[in-house]
């Protein structure tokens, strides 16, 4: 058991505390946060590297009452800055500006899914007395939730036996914070949901300063035997989309070629999941291959202009792109491929229904069932006996509120654009040969429903190639055989499986 880390009575002593974070076991990062009182005003700031993303933040509160004074941060470069007056909060970030107001009785707690708004929670429901808090986020829009407080749950083993303890609902996720009754120091928090957990592993009462976040590093690339140059794609609207060509330096001409389409979120270029570049990867094998490979930063991700795009968007833009690398000089216009991973698996087959002329198109890990049945299958995941049929009762009603339009921001725009759409219908439809990759351990698109997708192209007489990948992940990141994934595998610096590269070669060997 863990010994108690603070002997002070005062709420939320001043010093140094340092927190880890695990997904499923695995270690994703760490947080140092160092508070400081001066004269009525809370000082917290945090420089934190928690599933691939880096932190500094500093906030200010109002001891008395835990109402927010400021928060700044810079998230992975980007800076961001709320302002608070009262129940409304102010984001800015360069020209870009917005509001959002709590609900009367539901204080603000700035989360950025680090761990400073998460240790600050306890504190914040003593001072003020609050039964729903407000959880607001500046990471990649500025959006808010309200989080009610849903009961005291019993003690934790490996926990200080004197805790006390709190479950909020987070979008209908359960989540549990172990807290020091007398200080409100946060000892750990669980989100079972989705196997995390952040465990405070030491404390000292001298502020030290806060130094920059360390993140961990990918792997180095195999020798490169291409050039590689940054380039611009001017979309059908105007919008600039940034992205990088690589050509082998010593193939016959034209060149065969590659145009990678990205799974879902706020993408770069290289499709980086923590310390992972999984299309930096495949670009780097598929030149050295002999192929020219174009991938780009996602519409307004990494350096591209433009909003976050929906569904037809994200379309108009592979086409381009695919447009851009066909005018190369030195690339055949005949023989251009599509590589979508994850949501981009799903794109692909309407990408090439839409082209017409595409040699062919690889799905790594591509969903068999429309997106709404799998936002559910993973926020069920781990649900189990009695709890489940509550937890579905609550899933349900969010992608409802979201088919709705209720909550219209662009994460949900963009959710609400794929609603609906089925992933064999679309297979069916595909007039170039298909090569599907999938991982046996995959736990965001399940193995078990890709038979569906298979059938439904083999049913439609398409010409299809299946290859499934034993003990590899989402990220095809090959797992020991008796580890399952839980995704915390990802933010270790990984080499992609042999055998993916493999099965493609084979593939494209005869296609």
């Amino acid at each position: 058991m863990i010994a108690p880390l603070l002997m002070a009575v005062a709420l939320l002593p001043s010093g140094t505390y340092r927190y880890e974070t695990s997904i499923g076991g695995h270690s994703v990062g760490s947080s140092t946060i160092v508070i400081r009182r001066s004269g009525g005003t809370l000082d917290v700031g945090e420089s934190a590297s928690v599933a691939g993303v880096s932190l500094i933040s500093d906030r200010k509160i109002v001891a008395a009452t835990f109402a927010n004074i400021s928060y700044v941060a810079d998230a992975n470069g980007q800076h961001g800055a709320l302002a608070f007056a009262g129940n409304e909060a102010t984001f800015s970030a360069g020209a870009a500006h917005s509001k959002i107001a709590a609900p009367a009785g539901a204080p603000f707690v700035v989360s950025d899914n680090m761990v400073a708004g998460f240790a600050l929670i306890p504190a914040a429901l003593h001072v003020t007395g609050a039964k729903q808090l407000t959880l607001a986020c500046i990471c990649g829009a500025f959006v808010a939730v309200p989080v009610p407080v849903t009961g005291h749950p019993a003690t934790l083993a490996g926990v200080p036996s004197g805790d006390a303890a709190v479950s909020v609902e987070v979008e209908g996720q359960t989540a549990t914070l172990w807290f020091n009754p007398q200080t409100e120091v946060l000892d750990r928090f669980e989100l079972p949901a989705q196997e995390l957990a952040i465990a405070l592993r030491s404390y000292d009462p001298k502020i030290a300063p806060l130094a920059r976040p360390a993140t961990a590093t990918p792997l180095p690339l195999p020798s490169a035997h291409y050039t590689s140059r940054d380039v611009s794609i001017k979309t059908d609207d105007g919008v600039m989309l940034a992205a990088t060509l690589t050509v082998p330096n010593s193939a016959a001409t034209p060149l065969p070629g590659f145009v990678l389409v990205h799974g879902s979120g706020c993408n770069d270029r290289d499709e980086t999941i923590g310390p992972n570049k999984v299309f930096a990867q495949l670009a780097n094998r598929l030149s050295n291959d002999g192929y020219a490979v174009l991938r780009y930063d996602k519409r307004s991700c990494g350096k591209s202009g433009g909003k976050f795009p929906v569904r037809n968007r994200l379309i108009a833009d592979a086409r381009d792109a695919i447009a851009y690398l066909r005018s190369q000089s030195g690339v055949d216009p005949k023989r251009i491929y599509v590589l979508g991973h994850s949501e981009g698996g799903e794109l692909a087959p309407s990408i090439a229904t839409a082209d017409g002329r595409l040699r062919g198109i690889v799905l790594l890990a591509p969903p068999a069932l429309p997106l709404e049945q799998i936002l559910k299958q993973q926020l069920l995941r781990d649900q189990t006996g009695a709890n489940r049929a509550a937890a579905e009762m609550q899933v349900q009603a969010q992608l409802d509120a979201i088919a709705s339009g209720k909550n219209p921001s662009a994460t949900n725009r963009w959710l609400r654009s794929s609603f609906g759409v089925d992933p064999a219908a679309l297979i069916a439809r595909v007039p170039c040969p298909i090569l599907i990759l999938q991982g046996t351990k995959d736990i965001q698109v399940l193995p078990a429903d890709t038979p569906r997708l298979v059938k439904a192209a083999q049913s439609a007489h398409r010409d299809v190639t299946v290859v499934m990948l034993q003990d590899d992940d989402h990220l095809f990141i090959k797992l020991p055989p008796d580890e399952p994934s839980t995704g915390g595998e990802y933010f270790s610096p990984s080499n992609l499986d042999s055998g993916l590269f493999a099965a493609i070669e084979t593939w494209l060997g005869s296609h």
